[in-house]
């Protein structure tokens, strides 16, 4: 079987689980045990078909049964566990994906137990307490000894976890004493953690559930962050089967009553929210930021001189200059903006780091989540060990780009090393001094260890050479507010009001409408919420609800202009313009100097056919403003309807002479046509085809468009193909 048909057959399992369909999922199961010889399941899951079979014969013969309802559930549960076990088996006999493969691996290397892999970790802690009784040197050689020890084990520890298979109580037991050990509070148990997480992804094991959510309680706040991590992506992929896990569910609702954890998982849900805008500013990066600054460099090489760096007076000035040239190339809000992004959480480094993710250090996938430490490479040279040092204490990179900073920098040659090892530590120190200046809320901003690890897990699912053999974690529906047990822990009105905003601000309105709808089931009166919701429905191009939204916001507030306008827009671009004009009269009131709201006013009266009217408003925007440009297209187009074409030509000329788009030259030709001047007429609209690069067939749809007018204005229509015809020769 391939991986897809057997994906699809546990979905249907689970569907026909969720239907109540007993029946059908047995049945979807019996089909699967044609593809593995396993008789202590094959007996399991008779024994269950019978005990379905006997409650349905008490239910068809009226016997009252009490029980019936545990029964049924132990059934669902017990399902779950036969399917789980079954597609584990068959996946790990057949499928050539990455896991499976190592899965297959590994068991051929007779994998060390907890129980060796404890004493291995009780070794390595026994010789770390007793690097102080040695010399430097010993020391030294003892540390780079310990590390690349304590490297393997790391290995054999997240392997022995993300490789297994169902846990016993006693496996339990042994892996929540490692992850409780006192004399390692951060790193082994990382690992346990994350391998957890990523086992849970493949299969559902109830007992490494409950270790991660014991986790979340532990005193490293490193450990808590990934665990409640994973809890949430464990939510996720299984809220449809928790309910049959009461110890779970308690364990959550536990959880569930300390306010500070219902913080924590909304700042993971606010940091998957940032993940989605990581390839969308690597493209910014890619395609404006680094562009501009290539155009900028000959400029800028020709503006920073020897004599700058030679003065001594002036060796640590900034040339002025160089920042006036970042301003006229456009990249000062550019710059500023990717800052702003990156001090509250945004993964603005993932392109600096995409191609240093190919060293041989990067196939191991335990590699991705080890919590950066001195590597033992760097143990006896003094500048790597500063660099580790200065790495170990950055929050502005995750671990995995800690690693290839580390791995590209100590293969440069020595003077490069030294420069860069010095500016890094520069620009981190700098970086500090700003977090504590900038980030003083902590409601608004992301704790370091939450976005390291999730953009740990962002590289792994994105960069990794066989990440196509994973499901992207990053790309799986539903959103998490959608799952009804992430759901309970952030319908708080302040959870849901900061992930609403989340959304909302970066332009992602679906989701934001959804969470709008959640806070004004209670909070029906908030005009604002009526007014985001309204916005985010007309973005998504539901304008009919969005302005049924706005009527709401505005008997809430009647006095709000931007709810005006909003209702004004709708009903125009619904082909309202009897309700547009009205709610535009009204926000003219409001703003009787906003000269939008005259053009639009104007706009309404030529929709109307209220010709004269809207020659008025555009003669009076025309008056007042500096962009007239726009006010002459709307008085040469509706003087032409009107039949003052004098006028409209002199109009039209005006936007020729001034900056000229295809419409305008179209417009300008109707009028020569309709004056009988037709070679002016077919130079005008030949420009237009030039102007609009319009083909042939193009340009023939547009300008049918406008017949009805040209018709009105006392063209025959028998003559247009004829003048089309003209055209078409002459281009």
């Amino acid at each position: 079987m391939t991986r897809q048909e057997i994906q699809n057959y546990f979905e249907k399992i689970a569907k026909s689980l969720e239907q109540k369909r007993l029946k059908q999922a047995f049945d979807l199961l019996s089909a699967l045990f044609s593809h593995l010889q396993n008789w202590q399941l094959q007996e399991k899951f008779n024994s269950l078909q019978d005990t379905y079979k006997m409650m349905l014969s008490y239910l068809t013969e009226g016997v009252k049964d009490p029980g019936r309802e545990k029964v049924y559930n132990d059934l669902v549960h017990s399902i779950y566990q036969i399917a789980d076990a079954v597609i584990l088996q068959i996946k790990t006999s057949n499928d050539n994906s990455f896991f499976y493969e190592k899965r297959r691996a590994y068991r051929f290397l007779v994998p060390e137990t907890s129980h060796e892999l404890i004493a291995g970790l009780e070794d390595i802690f026994g010789k770390i307490a007793l690097l102080s009784l040695l010399d430097e040197e010993e020391k030294n050689r003892s540390l780079k000894d310990l590390e690349k020890q304590k490297e393997l084990l790391s290995r054999k520890v997240f392997y022995n976890i993300w490789l297994s298979d169902l846990w016993t109580s006693d496996e339990k037991d042994r892996w929540t004493t490692i992850l409780n050990n006192q004399l390692d509070t951060a790193f082994f148990p990382s690992l346990i953690v994350t391998g957890i997480t990523l086992n849970l992804l493949e299969t559902f094991d109830e007992k490494k559930a409950a270790l991660l959510f014991e986790a979340a309680h532990h005193e490293s706040a490193e450990i808590r962050e990934r665990a409640l991590t994973g809890i949430v992506l464990f939510l996720r992929k299984y809220n449809d089967r928790l309910y049959l896990y009461p110890g779970i569910t308690e364990r959550l609702n536990l959880l569930a009553e300390n306010p500070k954890f219902i913080h924590q998982i909304r700042h993971i849900l606010l940091q998957f929210i940032l993940s989605r805008e990581t390839e969308k500013i690597t493209k910014k990066i890619k395609d404006e930021l680094f562009p501009e600054m290539m155009k900028m460099g000959p400029k800028l090489g020709a503006k920073i001189k020897p004599e700058d760096f030679m003065s001594e007076a002036g060796m640590d000035d900034k040339n002025p200059e160089w920042q006036d040239l970042i301003e006229e190339a456009g990249l000062k809000d550019k710059l500023q903006e990717l800052s702003e992004l990156q001090m509250e959480g945004a993964d603005v480094m993932h392109s600096s780091f995409i191609h240093l993710k190919n060293y041989p250090f990067f196939n191991e996938p335990v590699n991705w989540f080890i919590p950066f430490t001195i590597p033992s490479d760097a143990i006896g040279n003094t500048e790597l060990t500063q660099l580790s040092n200065v790495l170990t204490a950055s929050t502005m990179l995750c671990n995995s780009d800690k690693y290839s900073f580390f791995l590209s920098v100590s293969q440069m040659p020595e003077n490069y090393r030294k420069m860069m090892i010095s500016q890094f530590s520069m620009e981190t120190k700098a970086v500090k001094e700003a977090l504590k200046e900038d980030l003083q809320d902590s409601s608004k901003t992301i704790d370091h260890r939450t976005r390291q690890y999730i953009q740990d897990l962002y590289r792994f699912y994105k960069l990794h050479p066989r990440r196509k053999d994973f499901e992207d974690i990053f790309e799986i529906q539903p959103e998490f507010y959608k799952v009804p047990f992430i759901n309970q822990l952030i319908k708080d009105n302040e959870s849901l009001l900061i992930i609403g905003e989340y959304y909302f601000n970066r332009n992602y309105f679906e989701e934001a409408a959804d969470i709008y709808s959640m806070l004004l089931q209670t909070d029906p009166n908030n005009d604002i919420l009526y007014q985001k919701k309204g916005y985010c429905l007309q973005m998504t191009g539901h304008l009919q609800q969005a302005l049924e939204h706005y009527q709401k916001a505005e008997l809430l507030n009647a006095n709000s202009s931007w709810t005006i306008k909003k209702l004004a827009y709708c009903h125009r671009i619904l082909k309202q313009p009897e309700e547009a004009l009205h709610y535009y009269k009204k926000a003219e009131q409001l703003n009787p100097d906003n000269l939008s709201v005259q053009l639009n006013i104007g706009h309404c009266y030529l929709e109307l056919k209220a010709y004269d009217q809207a020659l008025k408003y555009y003669f009076k925007i025309e008056y007042l403003t500096k962009n007239k440009e726009k006010a002459w297209r709307a008085i040469g187009w509706c003087s032409f309807l009107v039949g003052k074409y004098s006028q409209a030509t002199d109009y039209f000329n005006r936007i020729i002479e001034s900056n000229p788009n295809s419409t305008d030259y179209l417009n300008a030709g109707h009028v020569q046509l309709v004056t009988k001047n037709y070679k002016e007429a077919l130079l005008l609209y030949k420009s237009a085809v030039e102007k609009g690069k319009h083909s042939q067939e193009e340009f023939t749809e547009i300008f049918y468009n406008d017949v009805p007018y040209l018709i009105d204005a006392g063209i025959n229509e028998e003559d247009i193909p004829f003048i089309l015809d003209s055209l078409m020769y002459s281009i």
